[in-house]
C-alpha cells in the first residue's frame, strides 16, 4: 500500500513539473513560428518634384566642459561679542541686509553700567584728593619761599600732589574703560552685508569670540570651482568667462580671479575663482558651473522637420540619388538651434532628407 501511494504522490510531482515546463515554453513563445532575422525590404517609392528636400550638413561646434562648484562670499565676517553678557535682544534675523555701524545685538549692560558708575565716583573722589593736594603744594610753595617751613615738609606736600594726580590719571583711565566696555553691550556690523546666519538667540550668554551673526557682502561674490589639470591651460587669470547658477538655463559672464597654485592630491584639480557681476538672485551656497572653452568639434545635423517619431524611435526617411525613397532609423543628439538637430547616427554628411512623411509599402 506505502509503495502504490509513493507511486502515486511520485506521479503527481512529475505530472505538475511537466505542466510548469509547457506553460514556460508557452510564455516564451516557443509554440510560435518565428521571423528570422535580416532586412525587410520596402517597395521603392519616388517623391514629387516639389517635395522639400533638406541635406544633412556637417559643422564645427565649440566644445565646452562644466566645473561645477559653489558661490561663495569672498568677504565674510563673523560678528562675535567682546564680553561676556546675557543676549537682551537680536536685531536681525538671516537674509536681512544691514549697514556698516548699524545695531545688531543689544546685551544684558546692568553689570557693566553699575561698574561704568563706580568708576565715575572714583574719579570725582580722585579729584577732590587731587585738588586738596594742588592746594597743598600751592600753600607749601609760599611758605617754603617765605622759609617758614622746612624743605622735608614742602617735599612731603610735592610728594602727595604727585600722587594725587597719578591716582586722578587712573581713576579717569578706568572710567574710560568702563565706558567702552559699557559700549561693548551694543554689537554693531562692522561692514555692510547681508546677514547669511543668526548663531544666537535672546537669553543665551554671549562669550568673547564665540560666533553670534555671519555677515557677508552680496557684491563679492564668486564661484570656487575645482577644474581638472588638462583644462586648467585654458582658463588664466583675469580672462572672462561663462558661468550657469543652479538650474537656470541662462548664462552669465564672470572673470576668473585667482588660481589656487596647488593641485588636490586625491583628484588632481586645481580650484578655481571666478567673480561674480553684482546681481539679485545669487546667494552663497548655490550650485554653479563654469563653461570652459575645450576647442572644437564636428556635428552632422538635419531639419527637424525632418524627423518621423514613432513611438520612441526617430525615422528619417532619405532620397538616394536616383530618386528612390528610404526609410532609415536615426539616433538624434541635442538640438542645435534655428529648428535643427544633431545626427548622432543612422545618417552621412550630404544625404538628402525629405522635410515631409512620405508613404512606404512594403513588398
Amino acid at each position: 500500500m506505502n509503495i502504490r501511494r509513493a507511486g502515486i504522490k511520485t506521479i503527481q510531482v512529475l505530472a505538475g513539473l511537466a505542466v510548469l515546463i509547457l506553460i514556460i515554453l508557452w510564455m516564451s513563445n516557443a509554440f510560435y513560428k518565428k521571423i528570422e532575422p535580416g532586412e525587410v525590404k520596402m517597395a521603392a517609392a519616388k517623391i514629387a518634384a516639389n517635395t522639400p528636400t533638406d541635406v544633412v550638413k556637417e559643422e564645427q561646434v565649440p566644445v565646452v566642459e562644466e566645473a561645477s562648484g559653489t558661490v561663495e562670499a569672498k568677504r565674510k565676517t563673523i560678528v562675535s561679542s567682546r564680553i561676556m553678557a546675557a543676549i537682551r535682544e537680536v536685531k536681525v534675523r538671516a537674509g536681512d541686509e544691514v549697514t556698516e555701524n548699524e545695531p545688531l545685538i543689544t546685551l544684558d549692560d546692568r553689570d557693566l553700567a553699575a561698574h561704568a558708575q563706580q568708576a565715575q565716583r572714583a574719579v570725582e573722589a580722585a579729584q577732590a584728593s587731587a585738588t586738596k593736594a594742588a592746594a597743598d603744594y600751592k600753600r607749601a610753595q609760599e611758605l617754603m619761599s617765605r622759609n617758614v617751613i622746612g624743605r622735608s615738609e614742602f617735599e612731603q606736600a610735592e610728594s602727595a600732589n604727585k600722587i594725587a594726580q597719578a591716582n586722578l590719571d587712573s581713576a579717569q583711565k578706568a572710567k574710560q574703560e568702563a565706558d567702552v566696555a559699557t559700549s561693548f553691550a551694543t554689537i554693531n556690523a562692522p561692514v555692510a552685508g547681508r546677514v547669511v546666519e543668526r548663531y544666537a538667540e535672546p537669553g543665551d550668554t554671549a562669550s568673547p569670540g564665540a560666533p553670534l551673526l555671519a555677515i557677508y557682502d552680496p557684491q563679492s561674490l564668486r564661484i570656487e570651482a575645482p577644474v581638472r589639470e588638462s583644462l586648467l591651460s585654458r582658463v588664466k587669470v583675469g580672462d572672462a568667462i561663462k558661468v550657469r547658477l543652479g538650474d537656470s538655463t541662462n548664462v552669465i559672464e564672470g572673470k576668473v580671479g585667482e588660481i589656487v597654485p596647488e593641485a588636490e592630491a586625491g583628484s588632481r584639480t586645481f580650484l578655481v575663482k571666478v567673480d561674480l557681476p553684482a546681481g539679485e538672485n545669487i546667494y552663497t551656497g548655490m550650485f554653479a558651473r563654469i563653461l570652459i572653452p575645450a576647442g572644437e568639434r564636428s556635428r552632422l545635423v538635419v531639419s527637424n522637420k525632418a524627423i518621423e517619431t514613432i513611438g520612441q524611435l526617430d525615422f528619417v526617411n532619405v532620397v538616394a540619388q536616383n530618386g528612390e525613397v528610404s526609410r532609415r532609423l536615426a539616433t538624434l543628439g541635442a538640438s542645435a538651434g534655428d529648428g535643427r538637430v544633431e545626427v548622432l547616427s543612422g545618417l552621412a554628411k550630404g544625404e538628402r532628407v525629405v522635410l515631409q512623411p512620405v508613404e512606404m509599402a512594403g513588398e
